[in-house]
């Protein structure tokens, strides 16, 4: 047994954590390159990267949510998030390429609405609970993403003028419902009882998940950093 594991946590998913972690990883990287004109940009902007986009925050926002079932303070976890989002906020904004709802604002966020809410979330069976929200979801997800306004400021909720820019955006609507399908199954997964909960990872990848917001606050300008002293070298 890993003797830095807390009893009672559940390694496989640090391991979905860290596979996405993983991912997250070399898509910047990928996406870093296109910076420098090594790859060309539509790479970025087609498949299989778009899909593999969407499974790193599909991973981020159901992971955080089953997450709160097993959290002491979800209050303290949407709180530090935030703080480190606001750090991404005003450095992006310095440089010039502006984050104003990314993925951290949003489970920031949704961590905070579960803290004070989420004991009437729970009273919901989980099953149909998680069924419902997954369905909201896909619907509101479709309605979200191709609609505009002429009201600014409702960004925050999914709704957007055609003049929003942010670089990283992930709205309240319909990104919430994902996580509350998260918040669901973590209700299942507490409550089952097999010997998937016992199993152990290597030490590096149970790391790698249990430390994913120090990483994704950390990856991008190590990255960065390594691609200018290569391309500096090897222009």
């Amino acid at each position: 047994m890993n003797p830095s594991v807390k009893p009672g946590r559940v390694e496989l998913l640090d391991a979905w954590r860290a596979s996405a972690v993983i991912v997250m990883v070399f898509w910047h990287l990928c996406w870093d390159l296109t910076m420098y004109g090594t790859l060309p940009a539509r790479v970025m902007f087609e498949q299989p990267m778009l899909g593999i986009r969407y499974y790193i925050i599909c991973s981020f926002v159901l992971l955080s949510g089953i997450s709160c079932r097993f959290s002491r303070s979800n209050a303290r976890r949407g709180l530090q998030t935030l703080l480190c989002a606001a750090a991404v906020t005003l450095v992006m904004y310095i440089i010039g390429d502006p984050v104003w709802f990314g993925v951290l604002h949003l489970l920031g966020c949704c961590m905070l609405l579960y803290a004070w809410l989420g004991k009437y979330f729970e009273k919901l069976p989980d099953l149909p609970a998680a069924l419902g929200c997954t369905a909201l979801f896909l619907i509101l997800h479709r309605i979200c993403y191709g609609t505009y306004v002429t009201v600014p400021w409702l960004w925050m909720f999914g709704l957007r003028t055609r003049e929003f820019y942010s670089s990283d955006y992930y709205p309240l609507f319909p990104w919430l419902f994902l996580f509350l399908t998260g918040a669901a199954l973590g209700g299942r997964i507490r409550a089952s009882d097999g010997a998937w909960k016992k199993v152990r990872l290597p030490a590096p990848l149970g790391w790698a998940g249990r430390h994913a917001l120090l990483i994704y606050m950390l990856h991008q300008p190590a990255l960065m950093g390594i691609l200018y002293l290569v391309y500096r070298r090897f222009p």
